[in-house]
């Protein structure tokens, strides 16, 4: 069966001559792929409503004084680790008198006390190109041939007309020389990247996670990643490396070690557990339509293992954010934590980390964990890790079993590189400053 990755892919060969010709679609290609061409998901009855009923509604522009800045950072998130980074960068560009200003699409306003909240008037009817690019669309994919798909493609085009109309108001009376994104899936980071071409700025997108196939096409002018090895991944997928600037990652400047044992003993403490060796597994059962059957079955590994090993070593699950934790139901050898714990309490206070495909797969090399990927045949291929030297391939359950056994034995000092980290995060401690160059460098050059 072909994975989504896979279909992703061949979806961007199939349809790259309908971006080129249609380039404001980009808003709405992750929305097309997975809602549309996968999902087959279309508009009920109540959606169409609010559809007519919104631009009675939604009449707001974005509020509050629209004066020129050099830089505009895009906020479009409420999770506060995904827009770390790109806050990050903001505080040391304003620190440095650089003129930037934040503009926040539904991003929280407790972090954004400072951000202009963007708003926009919301819109009926699609623009112009609209029927052309789902004509051209239905012709790669006769599957998307139904009239519930175009009425909810013609609606989705109208609603990114209104964005995209606010964007030119305020490229207008802002003129940006540069403008930051963290994520060009979203509709809205992906319309800003547009409109900073139309514009003639300068458009970067600052890496957020680990890498894969949905971060193509790069729209950007420049991804600033973490380093080499995300570098190496990208242009594995076709990305050329001149588009691609290792600088590193600012939300990780400060996530390093601290040796003292104070995290290990809070973290023991915090979920029950004995003085054992212990492994953290990152789930990613969030989103089963791309990863398939790989969090079912890590969660079979893991408990099996647990029951045979629990009284010698901890097994501890943490869920992600956007996990109900419905998998580990059945799994009462393991210990499921959500949110209980900081992330560096955790990654310092275990030993080794695991998953399938969370960012953690790095962030482990940081605290020197060995870092454990689980990747049986047949399963999607999610991450590019163990393929590259940077975790360890689990492939099977009787693998794992083997792994803790070899732990139990003989500890972990043997398993971790110190080398490992340098090819995954470039100016560690310092990535925040070497973004804030580079944005200046640019303005100078320019001004």
């Amino acid at each position: 069966m072909t994975s989504l990755d896979e279909q992703y892919l061949d979806f961007v060969t199939r349809t790259r001559h309908i971006f080129e010709q249609h380039p404001r679609l980009e808003a709405m290609r992750y929305n097309t792929f997975k809602h549309l061409l996968v999902g087959h998901e279309t508009m009920g009855a109540t959606d169409v409503v609010k559809h007519w009923v919104r631009p009675l509604l939604k009449r707001e522009h974005t509020a509050g004084p629209l004066e020129p800045a050099d830089v505009i950072v895009w906020i479009e998130s409420r999770r506060a680790t995904s827009i770390a980074a790109l806050l990050d960068a903001y505080k040391e560009m304003k620190a440095r008198g650089i003129s930037v200003t934040a503009i926040s699409l539904g991003g929280p306003q407790k972090l954004l006390g400072e951000a202009l909240q963007f708003q926009y008037v919301a819109q009926v009817n699609p623009p112009r190109w609209a029927k052309g690019a789902w004509q051209s669309l239905v012709a790669a994919y006769d599957e998307l041939r139904d009239p519930g798909l175009e009425r909810t493609f013609m609606y989705n085009c109208a609603t990114q007309r209104g964005l995209y109309a606010e964007l030119e108001r305020l490229f207008a009376a802002m003129q940006p020389k540069v403008v930051f994104i963290f994520s060009k899936q979203m509709p809205g980071g992906a319309a800003v990247a547009v409109v900073a071409r139309e514009q003639g700025a300068l458009s970067l997108e600052l890496q957020h996670g680990v890498l894969q196939p949905f971060y193509v096409p790069l729209v950007t002018d420049y991804m600033l990643t973490w380093g080499q090895s995300s570098n190496d991944t990208l242009t594995a997928l076709g990305v050329p490396e001149e588009r691609l600037v290792p600088l590193g990652s600012p939300r990780h400047d400060d996530m390093h070690p601290v040796g003292d044992g104070e995290a290990r003993a809070t973290f023991l403490s915090a979920l029950k557990l004995p003085d054992l060796p212990t492994l953290v597994f990152f789930s990613n059962g969030n989103d089963l339509v791309r990863n398939g059957i790989a969090p079912a079955e890590s969660a079979q590994w893991l408990e099996a293992t647990a029951a045979q090993l629990a009284d010698r070593f901890n097994f501890v699950v943490r869920l992600h954010p956007n996990e109900d934790g419905a998998l580990y139901a059945d799994c009462p050898h393991l210990t499921i934590t959500r949110q209980e714990l900081d992330l560096a309490t955790t990654l310092e206070g275990c030993d080794i980390v695991g998953s399938l495909c969370s960012t953690v797969l790095v962030e482990g090399l940081l605290y020197d964990k060995p870092v454990w990927q689980f990747f049986a045949d047949g399963w999607p291929n999610l991450a590019d890790n163990w393929k590259t030297g940077l975790a360890t391939r689990i492939a099977s359950e009787s693998e794992l079993v083997s792994m803790v056994e070899n732990v139990i034995t003989q500890g972990t000092d043997n398993l971790f590189e110190a080398r490992l980290k340098e090819r995954v995060f470039a100016n560690h401690g310092h990535a925040t400053h070497a973004i804030a160059d580079f944005v200046q460098q640019h303005l100078e050059d320019t001004a």
